[in-house]
């Protein structure tokens, strides 16, 4: 299945809506997108995400996830809200650690009309799959094992000394 994001500022909540299998692909656009708006004069209280149609995170896109609510909890004290998380994302969710980390709505998510498409994007950098999964590793010491080959290969090929 494709891979949908769009992204609209209403109310003072920036909302994501994810569709399909949420990968790498689009995650640099779609920080992009969320850190400009949060760097705005009037920056959203708070970042929701949709995930109604989404069928599956890769770790690139959790990893956007946790960067995201790391931004919230400094400007803020908030967490990043997920509304509709089905039993897939919750297992994967689950399984890296970010429950904690997150907010889970037991509502449905609302409708925003007119949200802004993000797409088109080129190849996530070696630096931005590190970030991310940087992030996701600060967990937990099972996270650190778990990333820890690829950490060391994008540190490889960014030229950077591995960390233990």
């Amino acid at each position: 299945m494709d891979e949908i994001a769009y992204f609209k500022e209403a109310d003072g909540i920036g909302y994501v809506r994810a569709e399909g299998h949420m990968t790498a692909l689009l995650c640099p656009l779609l920080k992009a997108r969320i850190h400009t708006s949060l760097d705005s004069p009037r920056p959203p209280r708070r970042i929701a995400f949709d995930l109604t149609k989404c069928e599956y995170m890769d770790s690139t896109f959790l990893g956007l996830i946790v960067g995201v609510g790391k931004r919230l909890a400094a400007f803020n004290g908030t967490k990043p809200l997920l509304f509709g998380t089905n039993q897939a994302c919750l297992g994967l969710l689950r399984t890296i650690g970010v429950l904690g980390l997150v907010e889970l709505s037991g509502t449905g998510a609302p409708e925003v009309e007119g949200m802004e498409r993000i797409a088109d994007c080129a190849a996530p950098t070696a630096r931005f799959i590190l970030d991310a999964h940087e992030d996701l590793s600060a967990i937990s010491a099972e996270n650190r094992s778990r990333f820890a080959t690829l950490a060391a290969a994008l540190r490889k090929v960014l030229g950077e000394e591995s960390r233990p």
